[in-house]
């Protein structure tokens, strides 16, 4: 059995997006093979190597030790604990996210479970981590808790390579697209003039993003801001071609990229993203900065990659949408680029890890 252990946050509940709604397809199309562990609050509190040894070995008035955790997930837990068999494998979908505090749950496993399989899946870029307070022992001590260290994409895996972790110890995978609601719907309406949308928070560059949606009068633009909605205001002058929106609910975000040409992406770093890979199985051509992981999920046939200058997006923003036939490739392209994103793919790369 694999049992995924998995945070629920407030920005994905409820959607077709994340590591929550990656785990409830698995189990949909597989249930003989995942069991998922949703965790609404943090798993773990200051008093968090008496909560484990306590599910096993205390009884249920000592849980409320815990006062922070609903029945059902210690319940959960618990269960999980007295039926891992040998061979099973516990994937902890948050590690590396010092609120989900993964490492403990993996301790405690390698402790009392030694035969058991722990694997970690990353979704921080190498700077995330530097900025959490991530050293290069403080990595290793983690890879030390687990069997197998799972990344979205390349630059990661490279950067855990490079302060001495094993690279036998390291797989790399692709981030997944629930494809059977991200998807055009066609026909696809004549537009006369190009729409191109920018979404995300994680690692944007807002101020650049401005500055080149100043200087591109060529095509019309979505700002999808989220929480930064506020601070964003300010960074964009008043004008025709542009709409800033606050935090939409899933349906209407998927409705403004249904209207989309091209999703711009004004990146700092990159993984693995949910923006990029909805954006491809929404039939978008891609315009993004040349950093991180970018180049594992697009290429020249969907993407147009750039240096982080304003000329530099400028360029490619106005020559692509002055030549439609070539936006219409880079569209088709996606779309199919798409395909290797499916959860059946991320079901085969998980199975590869007994």
């Amino acid at each position: 059995m694999n049992y995924l252990i998995v945070q629920q946050w407030p920005s994905t509940k409820g959607n077709h997006a994340g590591m929550s709604h990656m785990c409830d397809m698995l189990v949909s199309l597989y249930p003989d093979q995942y069991k998922k562990i949703e965790l609404e609050d943090l798993l773990f509190i200051p008093q968090r190597r008496f909560f484990l040894t306590s599910l096993l070995f205390s009884k249920f008035d000592q849980w409320r030790y815990a006062r922070k955790f609903h029945k059902k997930q210690l319940k959960e837990i618990r269960d999980m604990l007295l039926n891992l068999k040998v061979n099973d494998s516990v994937f902890l979908l948050e590690y590396h996210l010092l609120q989900a505090d993964q490492i403990y749950l993996a301790t405690f496993l390698k402790k009392h479970y030694p035969k058991v399989r722990r694997i970690g899946l990353s979704h921080l870029t190498p700077s995330n981590l530097v900025a959490s307070g991530f050293t290069k022992e403080k990595l290793i001590e983690w890879s030390n808790a687990i069997d197998l260290q799972l990344t979205l994409g390349s630059s990661l895996s490279h950067y855990f390579e490079s302060i001495g972790i094993s690279k036998d110890k390291i797989q790399t995978g692709l981030h997944y697209v629930d494809s059977d609601y991200y998807k055009p719907n066609f026909p696809i309406p004549k537009r006369t003039r190009p729409i191109a949308i920018a979404m995300g928070n994680l690692q944007r560059n807002y101020q650049l993003l401005a500055n080149i949606v100043q200087e591109t009068q060529c095509v019309d633009w979505l700002i999808c801001c989220g929480d930064s909605y506020p601070k964003m205001h300010s960074l964009f002058k008043s004008s025709d071609n542009i709409q800033l929106k606050a935090r939409l609910p899933e349906a209407k975000l998927k409705s403004l990229m249904e209207q989309a040409d091209i999703s711009v992406n004004v990146l700092d770093d990159t993984v693995g993203s949910n923006v990029i890979t909805t954006s491809m199985a929404m039939g978008l051509a891609i315009i993004a900065s040349d950093v991180g992981s970018i180049r594992d999920y697009c290429d020249e046939s969907n993407c147009m990659f750039c240096k982080n200058t304003v000329d530099d997006f400028k360029s490619r923003i106005t020559n692509l949408t002055a030549n439609t036939n070539l936006m219409k490739q880079m569209q088709q392209s996606s779309l199919k680029k798409s395909q290797k994103f499916k959860i059946e793919n991320i079901h085969r790369w998980f199975n590869q890890q007994k």
